[in-house]
């Protein structure tokens, strides 16, 4: 079947593990008091003696994952794909979706080293996506032409989600001996607000906000053994844009959810 269109969905969890603001980008403090190294942290976010920061985006195999997940780490893949079928006789088809292909249920790492840039971009939510290259399994890869680059956030309204859902996971955490005693001491410490602790406002803060890259054009590779299913389609006169968006960061856990769409048309649109 020809196409004029075609979406390809994927979505799952990410882990960044990033120093925040007002620590260097590049910085990896363990905790706000020293008890750890020094220097102590200025920033929100902590490594608590783990292997030091690194700032890579991973989609699988997250390092030193920790307890207290508000949402489980579930490794990003392929989970939708719509295409519209050429016009017939002059009138518009609508998008269907593809039941079956090769490429649903693929794993996708957004490639070796990928990691938030913010020098290379317009400061914090604006940051540049260095070293994107996503990969859909074996079968696929997306080559952007330029560097995607983030846009700013809106607020989802997950942040009095996380207020409700992380005390709870914590506790869990606490019961089962899963938390080093530092943290603990940062996710209990006073804030100014009554029964509120000091970080746990920035935490839900971030936790509701997202934010998108736009769209930015990139160019397919896939194996031979992927010129089957969809891709058989899209062998010329297609052209790809790619977007990448990001929600739900824990600046506890640093791991939050990876939402991404693949678009392409056909030339003769």
């Amino acid at each position: 079947m020809a196409f004029k269109q075609i979406t390809l969905r994927f979505q799952g969890s990410f882990q960044c593990r990033l120093a925040t603001n007002t620590d260097p980008p590049d910085a990896s403090r363990s905790d706000p008091y020293g008890d750890l190294r020094l220097p102590a942290s200025t920033g929100w976010t902590f490594d608590y003696g783990e292997p030091l920061f690194d700032r890579v985006i991973r989609t699988d195999s997250p390092v030193a994952l920790r307890t207290a997940l508000v949402d489980d780490f579930v490794p990003t893949k392929v989970t939708g794909i719509e295409a519209q079928p050429e016009a017939l006789f002059g009138v518009e088809l609508p998008f269907q979706s593809i039941p079956a292909d090769p490429l649903l249920g693929l794993p996708v790492s957004l490639g070796s080293n990928p990691m938030f840039d913010e020098a290379a971009g317009a400061g914090a939510t604006f940051e540049h996506v260095r070293n994107c290259n996503p990969t859909f399994g074996t079968l696929l890869t997306a080559t952007p032409t330029s560097t995607p680059h983030l846009t700013g956030v809106s607020d989802t309204d997950a942040g009095s989600e996380y207020l409700l859902r992380k005390p709870a996971a914590i506790a869990a955490a606490l019961a089962a001996g899963g938390i080093v005693p530092t943290r603990v001491k940062v996710l209990t410490e006073a804030g100014p607000t009554p029964l509120l602790p000091k970080y746990m406002q920035t935490y839900a803060g971030f936790f509701g906000a997202k934010a998108s890259t736009a769209p930015v054009v990139v160019s397919l590779n896939f194996s031979p053994a992927g010129s089957t299913g969809i891709l058989a389609s899209i062998l010329f006169g297609w052209t790809w844009k790619l977007i990448l968006t990001f929600s739900r960061f824990d600046g506890d856990t640093l791991t939050g959810r990876l939402e991404g769409e693949l678009h392409g048309v056909h030339s003769n649109v």
